[in-house]
């Protein structure tokens, strides 16, 4: 059996730890980008006398 470096470990946990965000993003679109948009400033821009 060979060695699993830990490389090797972290990169697996990382797929894992992705996978309900990629899972649930998509379903919760909408509000994520309501949410930047009510974020969002907006800048007026000044007259030049």
């Amino acid at each position: 059996m060979a060695a699993i470096s830990q490389k090797g470990i972290r990169m697996a946990i990382t797929v894992l730890a992705s996978l309900p965000i990629f899972a649930l993003y998509p379903f919760m679109q909408k509000y994520f980008s309501k949410g930047i948009m009510v974020g969002a400033v907006k800048i007026y821009p000044y007259k030049i006398l």
